[in-house]
């Protein structure tokens, strides 16, 4: 019986690239996974071998596409955006395990408009140019597709930064923001660190202790396996922040 693995492909367009794909990092999933790097100029049909080369006769649970990109554009031969999604990736329907998903690393992707300071835009408009770029690659490949609305960086986790769309082949899409993504448990800590600081900063330094306990208590349930989570419970009893010298208090000082 074949295995359930990962594929990554990389598209080698510059030293940036170069240098994800030489990490060969794993995914959070842990699942065994397969390398490729994509060199510039293979057509989509020498992608498709590559890709089943590296699953080697495995199904594919999570085929992650890495390129750079934009607002419904995206570098990867044959998924430059939705009207050139090419058709010889159909042949890689065949290969995927149940439940199988892709994961499209490019920058702004899924955003509507064309990124501006490293921010997207997602209002769920479903003609706005990421979402129909999404929806064609996942009618291609016929699993769901999954691109993130803001600029991203750090290829070595494999996770997410910012809001995230995914997008079945059906037309069936919904956002998540970091935290309410399951299977991208990175960019949730991520999350709950620049939430933390920001109740350090807004409320805790200013001594509105009211206002830093409410938003404690939020940050714990949105991000509960987090060790910012498990500082927040620190504080939250009477006088834990008040006094200087009692819990975590001393940080805030």
């Amino acid at each position: 019986m074949a295995n359930e693995v990962a594929v990554h492909a990389v598209y080698l367009e510059d030293s940036t690239m170069i240098h994800a794909f030489n990490l060969k990092q794993g995914g959070p999933d842990a699942l065994p996974t397969g390398h490729t790097g994509i060199p510039k100029g293979f057509s989509p049909q020498k992608i498709v071998d590559k890709i089943l080369a590296a699953a080697n006769g495995n199904k594919i649970k999570i085929l992650r596409l890495l390129a750079h990109g934009d607002a419904g554009e995206f570098d990867f031969p044959g998924i430059e955006d939705r009207s050139s999604v090419s058709s010889k990736y159909t042949q890689l329907r065949k290969a995927f395990a149940p439940l199988a998903r892709i994961e499209v690393h490019g920058c702004g992707c899924a955003s509507e408009e064309e990124l501006d300071g490293g921010k997207g835009e997602y209002t769920g408009d479903r003609k706005g140019r990421g979402l129909l770029f999404l929806w064609a690659v996942a009618k291609t490949f016929n699993v769901p597709v999954t691109g993130a609305v803001d600029t991203q960086g750090g290829w070595d986790g494999w996770g997410y930064s910012g809001v995230t769309v995914t997008i079945s082949p059906a037309g069936k899409f919904y956002a998540q923001k970091p935290g309410q993504r399951w299977w991208d448990p990175g960019s949730a800590n991520e999350q709950a660190r620049r939430e933390f600081d920001r109740i350090e900063t807004q409320y805790i330094k200013k001594k509105l202790y009211a206002q830093a306990r409410a938003a404690l208590r939020n940050l714990i349930q949105l991000y509960p396996t987090s060790k910012e989570a498990a500082e927040a419970k620190l504080l939250l009893p009477a006088d834990a922040m008040e006094q200087p010298n009692k819990g975590l208090a001393t940080k805030f000082e």
